[in-house]
């Protein structure tokens, strides 16, 4: 009885404490969200081209509106980008980064305002259905015509590599999942029909650097770590 209450006693500190970092938290994250906002629209303002980069983690890109729920300074990664794909020219810098958190609030921009869109290693990172609300809010702002190029893990690359399924349970290569904390990995198909079904007008399926726009940066991923058709080469039109 004593080892259940001292549980109990446990999970109601660590209750009242995330309460209280909420509320120590909150004037924070308004005072930063309002800078955020004003640096946004100074960005918006200064571009005849808007281009937004999504989870762009720590390769933040001149020239774009960088997303990502918090700012990484690309120094401490810049030996794994290395001069090939993060050279000087197109290094940003916290000026060009918008904190947000797609999965949960609306993009602050404008129907039909937005080029171009690009990510990479990102929409595995999100569960189906968030995947869905962003699709459909990346059509949404895209302008017609736009192009939106997603880079994202084959799965069917990666079972047919690395799974033995004769062997069912034990033969499944769940490191897909455990490993790179992915939560819904896409197959060619699947992304198409999910696209169509959202309102895409068409999805061009093609291979690494090859998007048919000429707007697009050059693309980082996949590393060694899979081989040249472990990863979904898409643009979706608008």
């Amino acid at each position: 009885m004593k080892q259940i209450n001292q549980i109990k006693m446990k999970k109601y500190l660590r209750y009242f404490k995330n309460i209280a970092l909420i509320f120590l938290e909150y004037p924070f994250k308004n005072r930063n969200k309002a800078e955020a906002n004003k640096n946004l629209q100074k960005l918006i303002k200064d571009k005849s081209i808007i281009k937004l980069h999504m989870g762009c983690g720590a390769r933040t890109l001149a020239g774009w509106i960088n997303i990502d729920t918090q700012y990484h300074p690309y120094e401490n990664y810049l030996k794994f980008f290395g001069e090939k794909f993060y050279p000087k020219e197109i290094r940003g810098t916290k000026s060009d980064f918008y904190p947000m958190d797609v999965t949960k609030e609306k993009m602050p921009f404008g129907d039909n305002s937005v080029d171009v869109i690009f990510h990479e290693d990102f929409i595995e990172h999100i569960k189906q259905r968030d995947q869905v609300s962003f699709l459909a809010e990346t059509l949404r702002v895209l302008k017609i015509g736009g192009v939106h190029r997603i880079n994202t893990p084959n799965l069917l690359s990666s079972m047919r590599d690395n799974s033995d399924f004769s062997k069912g349970f034990l033969g499944v290569y769940f490191g897909e999942w455990d490993d790179h904390l992915h939560k819904n990995v896409l197959t060619p198909n699947s992304l198409q029909e999910l696209a169509l079904m959202i309102g895409y007008s068409k999805v061009i399926l093609n291979s690494r650097d090859k998007s048919i726009s000429k707007l697009m940066p050059k693309e980082y991923r996949p590393g060694h770590d899979r081989p040249a058709d472990g990863n979904i080469f898409a643009d979706l039109i608008k």
